[in-house]
């Protein structure tokens, strides 16, 4: 992906947001660098390698990823998270892709973690998802709420936005077109306890950066530039294996789960020209900060495995 971010055409980008999510045209502190928004650059990337984008036609429910899982790169970031962590590594589940290749490297992809904060970007996808379906765009209110969970990660903002969803039920049925098969949605209004794993994040991160999806291109947008206007205190997790400078998404998140911390982050990166999406789930550390450092070492081990040449 190129480096290009231009913070005028954030601007533009959230302008489009005014449609269904207008109070979110506001000003924005991500760390950016002068070129287009990571959406719209994965959107050009995309028809210039002669991919359609189909909007309303394609459902990619059922359907598998572009990117290719290799025996290869998969024992690449075995070795690699193992360096970083030692025995620590058990504690997490890890998993990259290439945009720009297709290539898939993962580590203990199938276990299940409980979500925290990060099931915020899951639910603000079902939201766009079933306002899309329904014709509408999102309300002011709403809009408000998301950019306080995404931003800001305001449990009582994802609280509302779960209930507008219809909880667990409507999560559920959007997942179901979103490709996500392996969450399981927490009990009540415990939407922060919901279950995921790495191969479904990833999936959820597809469908945000790829021009082929079943959400609109306005609502990737929508959800992408939320994620790259992170408060200051959230900027943290897979960011630290960005190039220096260069952009990124995130959707971080954390639960005392009960005395030992689950640390979770998720997002899209660029590093040395290439465009990334990042899941890093863990659990069982005794400190958020504990978690925090070594969810960023092996955000980092990972992306420096998957770009070592051959």
């Amino acid at each position: 992906m190129t480096e290009r971010l231009a913070f005028v055409v954030v601007f533009t980008v959230m302008a489009t947001f005014v449609v269904g999510l207008s109070v979110l045209a506001a000003k924005t502190d991500a760390r950016t660098v002068p070129g287009r928004p990571l959406a719209d650059t994965l959107h050009t990337k995309a028809a210039q390698q002669g991919v359609t984008h189909l909007g309303d036609s394609t459902s990619l429910a059922g359907g598998t990823s572009s990117a290719r899982p290799s025996e290869v790169l998969n024992a690449r970031l075995t070795t690699a998270l193992r360096s970083a962590l030692g025995a620590r590594a058990a504690r997490l589940s890890v998993g990259v892709i290439d945009t720009s290749t297709g290539a898939e490297a993962l580590y203990g992809a199938a276990k299940q973690y409980h979500a925290g904060g990060i099931a915020g970007a899951d639910v603000l996808a079902a939201l766009l998802y079933q306002q899309q379906q329904a014709g509408m765009h999102v309300g002011k209110r709403d809009a408000r709420l998301a950019a306080d969970m995404m931003r800001n990660g305001s449990g009582t903002g994802g609280t509302r936005l779960w209930q507008a969803i219809g909880r667990g039920a409507g999560l559920e049925a959007a997942n179901r077109a979103l490709g996500l098969r392996h969450t399981v949605p927490g009990a009540a209004d415990e939407w922060g306890l919901t279950k995921t794993t790495v191969t479904d994040q990833l999936r959820l991160l597809t469908d945000l950066a790829a021009a082929r999806s079943p959400l609109h291109s306005a609502a990737r947008d929508d959800e992408l530039s939320l994620m790259s206007s992170v408060a200051p205190t959230w900027r943290w997790g897979v960011p630290a294996a960005a190039s220096p400078g260069a952009s990124y998404a995130v959707n971080n998140g954390w639960l005392a789960n009960p005395r030992r911390f689950v640390v979770n982050s998720i997002g899209v990166i660029d590093r040395a020209g290439h465009e990334l999406l990042v899941v890093v789930l863990s659990r069982n550390w005794p400190t958020e900060a504990a978690g925090i450092a070594e969810v960023q070492a092996a955000a980092d081990a990972a992306v420096g495995a998957m770009l070592t040449p051959a």
